[in-house]
Parts: C-alpha cells; sequence; structure tokens
C-alpha cells in the first residue's frame, strides 16, 4: 500500500504497486489542502485490492478484488466518469465478476445500465425490493442475483454479509466482504457503509469488526446551517433515516467498545455542506483513541481513485 500524507490527513492513492506513479498536483479546492494524487497501474495477479473510485453525495463507486474475483460495490457514476476510473485502475467492465448495489439511489446505481451495456451478463446483487425499484428504470433486465437483507451468502471466494441500514430507501443495506487471505489462511474483511440516518446496533456491531472499514460523514452542521437548501431537505438530512454528520460519524467511532480496524475512509461527504478539512479535524479525537488507526478522508472533488493494497 502507498500513502500520502499531508498534515493530518493521510491520502491513500489509487492489483500491486508499480515503480513508477504518474503524480498530479492540484489546488483541492474542498478545504484548500494541496494534494498530490497518484494513478497506478492495475495487476490482476494481485490477491488483494480495494479502490474507491469515488464517494459522495454525488456519486459512490468502488472494486473490491480477491485473487481472482473482481467485484464492484455501487456504481453510481455516469458511464464515461466510470469508464474513465476503470482506466485508471487497469480495469474494463468485462473483467468484473459482479456488482453489489446498496440502494436504488441515482447516487448508487446510476452507471448499471452503461455497465450492462458493455456487460449484459454480469451479476447485480440486491435485494428484492431494490431490484424491483431499479428494474423500473432499466429497458434492459439485469441478471439479478436475489438476497435477504441481514442474511449471509457467497459468491465465489467472497462471503458477503447483508446490513440493514436506517436510510429512506425502499431496503437499504450496507456490505460486509470477509476476502480469503491465502498467506495465513485468515481473512481479510471490508465493510461499506453509507447513507446512514443513524447508529443502529447492528451498525456498531459491523464497524467494530472491520479491517477495512468506510464510514460515512456527509456533513458539517454549521454549513448545512448556512447553505441555501429548504428546510424540508436540512431535515430528511439531520432525520433519522438521512445522513450522519462528522460528529455522528465521529461519536459513533468513539462508543465502540472493542475495534479491530486497521484502515477508516471517511466517505459519502457533501460537495456543498462539507470539507475534508472539517472532517478531519473531529475525527482527531478517533486517531487519539485508538492510536494504530490510519484515517482518511476521501475527497468528493477528487476523480482520482484511492487505493488499499
Amino acid at each position: 500500500m502507498i500513502q500520502i500524507t499531508l498534515g493530518n490527513v493521510r491520502i491513500v492513492s489509487d492489483e500491486s504497486i508499480v515503480e513508477t506513479a504518474v503524480r498530479h498536483k492540484r489546488k483541492n479546492v474542498n478545504g484548500g489542502l494541496k494534494v498530490h494524487s497518484s494513478v497506478f497501474a492495475s495487476d490482476p495477479s494481485m490477491a488483494f485490492a480495494f479502490h474507491i473510485l469515488g464517494t459522495s453525495s454525488s456519486g459512490n463507486c468502488s472494486i473490491l478484488q480477491a485473487d481472482d474475483t473482481r467485484i464492484m460495490i455501487d456504481a453510481g457514476f455516469q458511464g464515461p466518469r466510470l469508464e474513465s476510473s476503470l482506466k485508471k485502475i487497469g480495469i474494463e467492465v468485462p473483467a468484473i465478476d459482479a456488482i453489489f448495489i446498496t440502494h436504488e439511489h441515482t447516487d448508487h446505481c446510476i452507471g448499471l445500465t452503461a455497465l450492462l451495456r458493455q456487460n449484459p451478463l454480469l451479476k447485480v446483487f440486491t435485494n428484492r425490493e431494490t431490484a424491483r425499484r431499479i428494474q423500473s428504470t432499466q429497458k434492459i433486465h439485469p441478471n439479478w442475483q436475489i438476497f435477504e437483507t441481514g442474511t449471509t451468502f457467497e459468491f465465489r471466494n467472497l462471503k458477503i454479509t447483508s446490513i440493514p441500514i436506517p436510510h429512506d430507501a425502499a431496503d437499504p443495506v450496507g456490505f460486509a466482504f470477509d476476502c480469503p487471505h491465502a498467506d495465513s489462511g485468515s481473512h481479510k474483511r471490508v465493510t461499506w457503509l453509507t447513507d446512514l440516518g443513524h447508529a443502529t446496533d447492528v451498525v456498531r456491531h459491523h464497524c467494530a469488526l472491520a479491517d477495512i472499514l468506510v464510514l460515512e460523514a456527509n456533513y458539517d452542521d454549521e454549513m448545512l446551517d448556512l447553505s441555501k437548501r429548504p428546510i424540508s431537505l436540512k431535515q430528511r438530512i439531520r432525520g433519522n433515516h438521512g445522513h450522519l454528520s462528522n460528529h455522528d460519524a465521529r461519536d459513533l467511532l468513539l462508543g465502540l467498545k472493542e475495534w479491530q480496524t486497521s484502515h477508516l475512509y471517511l466517505g459519502h461527504l457533501s460537495k456543498e455542506c462539507n470539507r475534508t478539512i472539517l472532517v478531519d479535524e473531529v475525527m482527531q479525537a478517533v486517531r487519539q483513541h485508538k492510536e494504530d488507526l490510519q484515517v482518511t478522508v476521501i475527497d468528493p472533488l477528487e476523480e482520482n481513485p484511492v487505493s488499499y493494497w
């Protein structure tokens, strides 16, 4: 894994690490930080890789590879953006074995049609109600793989647990993926939990079990108050089926008694009502609480993948 640390913000730039990387330096409008992003070539023989192609209130998508299995989690970007992001990590759509959809909101599934045009047999895992909502917007019929929310099932060499979450969608879920570790005989757990109106006991349980955790930190309270969004939308965002604020995410993590996570990614930031630097400031308490934790805040304005090997 390659990491770049800028002050208190750790940037991990997104199966093998190549000797050279193309580095792009730009002004980070989201907080004024200067960020060096790296684009790496992908090696299909890599045993494990996790690439966050993007996560924000505008779109969410990631790639998880374990041995010869390669899956996508959500497809919340239009086709051109998806293809561009996949190209940066050396992956083409036909090489993806399956996609796992958390819920039917467009920032999680708008790219599904484009993916199916290139890979019509792509397996699409979701629960029945989410599939029904998405199918109503599709002209083609995806290769649905239906699971029941809250169950654990297998796909190839992965064991997947679907996690019920409180959000204003038909039947939203998060996912925990247990990936085999060939060298040790154990597994590595990657858990994806965004779009959380509040932290349930089930959500806390799965946060604590994650080795790699992607958790929502959607908005800063003051920025949301000062935004021009209508009061009804502000109430929805803050509601029990809306989103976690920066402080909500911090309090969730500080409340965990047993916590094995080594890498924490804060995602699903609002472009309008949050900044990476604000999330980072709030997460200082989490770093002090768990000193071995590596914390990465995903910039919603950054289009280069963020990766862990």
